[in-house]
């Protein structure tokens, strides 16, 4: 085995499935998550006996949050684990979750919690391990230029130092993220195979126009 699919043998195959419209999570990126409903209240508890590890998906029409279980979900999503909890006084949960390495579903089951779950491949993606290593592909200042443009059109600020000094694969990821595409196109950048294809489809959606603005924290 090479190191990756020893990587992967230490996931789990068998995952819970936390569905965010349209919110899509790279590997190795973070995200807070705000958790309140009592399904995926269970959820998080019992992600504490899985080595904290959860599903992020995205459903394939728009739906409200919490998304409802009989809505179809996208097949590629990306698995991530809790890295920071804290127990509000009010019984919500506050998390902040980090990628790790996207999947494909290849069977759904519903829990006894009341949140739907999923046996899980791997394989397709085992790239993702070595994600940060990427080489740059399309230009940086030219993939930095079109994002000003485009993020200034839509009045979004924007922390530029920061964007000075995040590296190339980052810098696509949060692209990915917090710019206001739509859930489909986040799904086509998501399951996209590499950072450099994914920063050619984000200069062809920054010549777009659209509508909408990133949220910074997701409430569920």
């Amino acid at each position: 085995m090479t190191m990756g699919h020893n990587q992967i043998a230490s996931l789990p195959s068998q995952i819970a499935l936390f569905p965010l419209s349209g919110v899509v999570l790279m590997p190795f990126a973070h995200i807070p998550l705000n958790v309140f409903e009592e399904r995926y209240i269970n959820l998080v508890d019992d992600c504490f006996s899985n080595g904290h590890y959860i599903g992020i998906v995205q459903p394939q029409i728009d739906a409200s949050d919490p998304v409802p279980n009989d809505v179809a979900i996208y097949q590629t999503g990306t698995l991530a684990r809790i890295m920071s909890f804290f127990d509000s006084a009010d019984g919500t949960y506050q998390i902040i979750i980090q990628g790790v390495m996207r999947f494909r579903i290849t069977s759904e089951q519903m829990s006894s919690g009341g949140y739907r779950t999923a046996m899980v491949d791997y394989m397709p993606y085992v790239d993702d391990l070595a994600l940060m290593n990427e080489r740059e592909g399309v230009s940086r200042e030219k993939l930095i230029s079109l994002m000003k443009k485009f993020l200034e059109a839509k009045d979004i600020e924007v922390d530029w130092d920061e964007v000075s000094q995040a590296s190339y694969s980052a810098l696509v990821s949060s692209l990915v993220m917090t710019c206001p595409f739509s859930s489909g196109e986040k799904q086509a950048l998501l399951e996209l195979p590499d950072q450099s294809r994914r920063a050619e489809m984000l200069i062809q959606l920054f010549n777009m126009s659209g509508d909408g603005a990133p949220s910074s924290t997701i409430h569920h």
